[in-house]
């Protein structure tokens, strides 16, 4: 799976989604994703990144993704941690 068809396949999460995709190790299934969703908006961390991780189960699951470290971000989380940096 390259960086882009990650990147598209978790913008399916919902209308509004977009995801900035990091390929750590060159090898195509080691990833770092930064996700903006407005479906995250009163979630907790990990119930977001549930959310994220259902989408890409199969993907998982075959080991076409090995492993992906991700942040999750409703639009005002993002707009807030934009922010502080």
């Amino acid at each position: 799976m390259t960086p882009e068809q990650l990147k598209q396949r978790i913008e399916t999460l919902a209308p509004g989604t977009s995801a900035e995709i990091i390929d750590l190790t060159g090898t195509m299934d080691h990833y770092q994703a930064i996700v903006i969703s407005p479906v995250f908006e009163g979630k907790r961390v990990m119930e977001q990144q549930r959310l994220v991780m259902g989408i890409l189960q199969a993907e998982i699951d075959s080991g076409e993704v090995h492993a992906l470290t991700m942040r999750t971000f409703s639009p005002d989380q993002y707009k807030k941690y934009v922010g502080e940096a």
